[in-house]
């Protein structure tokens, strides 16, 4: 008894070893499909065919999903086509994959801006701004924290707007609760 309990231990840890191996033999070969599906993809880009680009891409980060190449090229297909609902969904997926990719954060607050969502834009890009800093990317930086810059100002003025916006119409609203008299009176004699 003791000794088949030996031998099915032992035959688990060789199995258990033999996975591991063909888990890190299988990560190359998955990577170098996911190779193959991005420049399948962006060959259907060139051509103009966006639905097999994009599913080219998406395609290799289901084969790939610790390669952030798949990630970047379907959200920037997404991106250009203006489809910022996707790319957001695409670009909060990679960044909870990746972390500390300062480029993953600095894109998703591009596509959080161009679905009109201030707040959002600002914290991934402050977010993008840190990890660049943390890494001592400057160029990293310069380019998030102008994002970031930018971002900010627009969010104030559409603030600025609202406020100035709303004001009139407080305004609108004060005259139009006066009430209207007569016409004045015009002196006799004029």
């Amino acid at each position: 008894m003791k000794r088949s309990m030996a031998m099915l231990l032992i035959a688990g840890l060789l199995f258990t070893g033999c996975a591991k191996k063909e888990a890190a033999v299988a990560e190359p070969a998955n990577n170098a499909v996911a190779k193959k599906l991005l420049v399948e993809g962006t060959v259907y880009l060139k051509q103009g065919d966006i639905k097999n680009a994009v599913g080219s891409f998406a395609t290799a980060i289901k084969a790939a999903p610790g390669d952030f190449e798949g990630y970047f090229m379907l959200s920037e297909t997404f991106v250009h086509l203006k489809q910022y609902p996707q790319a957001i969904s695409v670009l909060s997926t990679a960044a909870r994959q990746f972390p500390d990719n300062g480029l993953a954060y600095y894109l998703l607050a591009v596509a959080h801006e161009g679905a009109g969502q201030d707040m959002p834009a600002i914290q991934a890009a402050r977010r993008s701004v840190e990890i660049f800093n943390a890494k001592q990317d400057q160029d990293g930086v310069k380019r998030a924290a102008v994002l970031l810059a930018g971002l900010v100002q627009a969010a104030k003025q559409k603030s600025e707007d609202a406020a100035t916006a709303n004001a009139a119409a407080d305004a609108q609203k004060a005259l139009d609760a006066v009430p209207v008299s007569a016409q004045p009176a015009v002196p006799a004699g004029q």
